[in-house]
């Protein structure tokens, strides 16, 4: 545990002392590691659950669940192909359900907390790494001045089912009627009521209709925790100590064990309720402990469970030591995680460490090794949603860094992922390998991005040469590019002016930002991206030699750009513009975001004037950011936490900090920076943090991770914070010909980020009033 390292790190201080003091040494020697955070440190606070929209979650590198409000049980329960429906079990102490007052997620666990009836109650859930195995503590401690009798009495529920084929970012799971991949309300309904004996209300109803989440108003209902333990799909039997629930429709068993004999058992068709007996002298305390295992072969089951000689206690610990061992490993030159390093960071700025170390953390924490498609992958989201899912949107929003992290990993990911049509698929489902979704207006970019990262950071220019699905890279780059001309309207009735020549993306908002009604067909931000694209890949072919045709891309761009700024509104803002010249207005984060990193030297300095006045004045708030403006037309039809007017993707704060640095406001972004330091308490980086409360229609308005308008619990988008640090405060940028700084001018920061990896090589920067070094290790 964390007393270990502490140790260590005390000894390894001690050992570098004493090494100065005996020997004179040229070659300086370090601990590197002394500046990466105790994991510990970086867990979330305790967080009154009125306050939380959004309950924990836990992983262990193959799976994931959601926490819910009572204190024991778990719902969205996925690692592929197993998925579990409903709930695993709640627990009643005198025969009522206590229900959470506090939760608190750390990386290896999530923990609840309460009080009834002068007991206090505390449990813990941890996943152990890479095994279908879920082990949970329980505490209970009498904090009257009475002994105090207890029956504590745990439903086991094993309501596990086993899915082949294709997933989407609806994964499929049980439900009493079989199996489903429809998204409604039902497991929802449940969770919000766990121990409150109801089953039924009127209420807006949310279902994923045609793809879309759809409400209407109708009487919503749901199985009782009876009838779902009652669920004829499944037969249980009784096993040592705990149950062997199998499922009748597949191959799926999950059983559960007691490492605290019980007074009695009773089992059911989906499981059973185990029951404890205890006297509680004032001021005493007592553990309940008892796992949960999932397959679909008795033996491996059996001897999950069985932890031998070294016991529950050992297993339990077991769990965190491996998070502290894979944390510290991806700051190592040559660790078996990575194929390069997470760079590690010191700086005596605290806040900045702060927000900076989120990143790897979320990194470690959405790490998959056990998806057939590839040895490791980095999800998107979970856990309700996209549980074997990698988006190329969320994931090139950390594309320069992440190809100083993994260069190997995201070379082969993005060989996997250019066989996968953009215009029909947001991603890949890594378990059964297959597009998935819709097409996204971002993918032609986010995946140029992702390539040109991985080349000009690793160096390796040859796989451009190399061939897939008929093409080189460098062809589909090209592809990419020039895709703008394919969705061009351009001489269509109603698209015969010159300013028509621009990307068109339709006129289904669901393939843009997805709630704004508005943000359609010809809008500022991807055409700023394909301006930036045509550029890119004319610097490429200039390197292949062929300069007339780079040079004819360059004067496309320019073209571009001209018809692009006939798009502003004014006040700092842009139009959408729609056939017949209809223009409406969108006070947005994305036209600021990427005309501000893709385009900021053709921005007219009135123009930027105002475009930061605009961020500051209607999306920038004291902690966090609004994704739209509240002045925005279409405001009250956009109301999602991720792009809409109550919040933001946390992709867009790290997004805006770098068009703030590319317009030439460093210290700006770095305000910014430090003024979401409180946001990391909850948690790590998620799909939005939302405004809300009294406050949030203000600049002061509280910030937390939203659930509302099914999201996710993290997400890797977030991972973006990190990379502004390399990216925008360090300004490791390398273009294509080679040059690796891109200097802020007139400022600097003060501190290191060592082991940054760089055409196979470990360099350090350092950062000073000298400027900016980068030092070979």
């Amino acid at each position: 545990g964390p007393a270990k390292y502490k140790q260590m790190r005390k000894g390894i201080k001690l050992l570098i002392l004493l090494i100065g003091m005996s020997c004179e040494q040229k070659e300086e020697v370090r601990d590197y590691l002394i500046h990466v955070p105790e994991l510990i440190t970086l867990s979330g606070k305790w967080v009154s659950t009125d306050t939380v929209d959004m309950e924990p979650s836990i992983r262990n590198f193959q799976g994931q669940a959601t926490l819910n409000r009572d204190l024991t049980s778990i719902s969205w329960l996925a690692a592929a192909p197993y998925t579990g429906g409903y709930h695993t079990g709640t627990m009643r102490v005198n025969g009522k359900t206590p229900i959470c007052k506090l939760f608190k997620w750390e990386a290896h666990q999530a923990l609840r907390k309460t009080e009834i009836d002068s007991i206090s109650i505390q449990s813990a859930t941890r996943m152990v790494p890479d095994k279908h195995l879920i082990l949970w503590e329980v505490i209970f401690k009498n904090e009257s001045k009475r002994v105090q009798e207890l029956v504590v009495e745990q439903d086991q529920i094993g309501f596990v089912s086993k899915f082949g084929g294709e997933w989407q970012w609806w994964y499929p799971y049980p439900k009493l009627d079989g199996s489903t991949t429809t998204r409604d309300d039902e497991t929802e309904n449940i969770r919000d009521h766990l121990g409150q004996g109801i089953t039924s209300k009127e209420a807006l109803v949310t279902e994923l209709i045609n793809g879309k989440p759809t409400q209407t108003k109708k009487v919503a209902t749901w199985p009782s925790d009876m009838e779902i333990m009652e669920a004829e799909k499944f037969i249980t039997e009784e096993r040592k100590d705990g149950f062997l629930t199998r499922d009748t429709s597949s191959a799926a068993m999950t059983a559960f064990q007691n490492f605290v004999p019980t007074n009695e058992r009773r089992k059911f068709q989906a499981g059973g309720t185990s029951f404890w007996n205890f006297s509680l002298k004032p001021g005493a305390s007592k553990i309940v402990r008892f796992a949960m295992a999932f397959g679909d072969d008795r033996e491996a089951i059996d001897h999950l469970l069985d932890f031998g000689q070294r016991g529950f206690v050992e297993e339990w610990d077991q769990v965190e030591t491996v998070w502290n061992d894979r944390w510290y490993e991806l700051f190592k030159r040559d660790n078996n995680i990575l194929s390069g390093t997470f760079p590690i960071l010191e700086t005596d700025d605290e806040r900045l460490k702060k927000v900076y170390y989120k990143g790897p953390l979320t990194m470690l924490y959405l790490m998959h090794t056990n998806l057939p498609q590839h040895e490791k992958v980095f999800l998107t989201g979970g856990p309700r949603w996209g549980a074997s899912i990698t988006f190329f949107w969320d994931i090139t929003e950390w594309a320069t860094l992440w190809a100083v992290v993994d260069p190997e990993m995201m070379k082969e990911h993005l060989t996997s992922w250019i066989g996968i049509d953009p215009s029909s698929h947001y991603g890949q489902d890594n378990f059964g390998g297959s597009g998935v979704g819709n097409g996204y207006s971002a993918n032609y970019w986010a995946l140029f991005q992702m390539i040109r990262s991985y080349v000009t950071v690793s160096g390796d220019m040859d796989y451009l040469d190399q061939i897939v699905k008929d093409k080189t890279v460098l062809q589909h780059l090209e592809a990419y590019a020039t895709n703008w001309k394919r969705i061009s309207i351009y001489g269509q009735n109603g698209a015969q002016d010159e300013v028509y020549k621009l990307a068109d993306f339709g006129d289904d908002e669901w393939n843009l930002l997805e709630c704004v009604p508005t943000y359609k067909h010809i809008v500022p931000s991807f055409n700023a991206g394909y301006i930036w694209m045509m550029r890119e890949t004319a610097e490429l072919l200039e390197l292949r030699g062929e300069a007339l045709k780079a040079a004819e891309m360059k004067t496309e761009a320019e073209e571009m750009v001209g018809r692009l700024l006939q798009l502003y509104a004014g006040n700092g803002v842009w139009n959408s513009l729609y056939p017949n010249g209809e223009k409406i207005e969108v006070r947005h984060c994305l036209d600021f975001m990427f005309l501000g990193r893709y385009i900021p030297d053709d921005i007219p300095e009135d123009i930027k004037k105002d475009m930061m006045d605009f961020v500051y004045r209607e999306l920038i708030t004291d902690h966090w950011m609004r994704a739209q403006s509240l002045q925005d037309v279409a405001a009250e039809d956009s109301d999602r936490a991720d792009h809409g007017p109550l919040g933001a993707f946390d992709g867009w704060p790290a997004g805006t900090m770098d068009a703030l640095v590319q317009l030439g406001f460093p210290q700006k972004s770095m305000d910014f920076y430090h003024s979401i330091t409180p946001v990391t308490e909850e948690g790590i980086w998620a799909q939005a943090h939302e405004l809300w409360g009294d406050s949030k229609l203000k600049k002061n308005a509280a910030v937390r991770i939203a659930k509302r308008g099914w999201h996710n619990r993290e997400s890797s988008a977030g991972i973006a914070m990190s990379q502004v640090v390399l990216k925008n405060f360090f300004g490791f940028y390398p273009s294509v010909d080679g040059a690796v700084i891109q200097k802020n001018e007139g400022w600097h920061m003060e501190g290191k980020l060592y082991h940054v990896k760089y055409k196979g090589e470990y360099y350090t920067l350092s950062s000073s009033d000298k400027g900016i070094q980068m030092i070979k290790e």
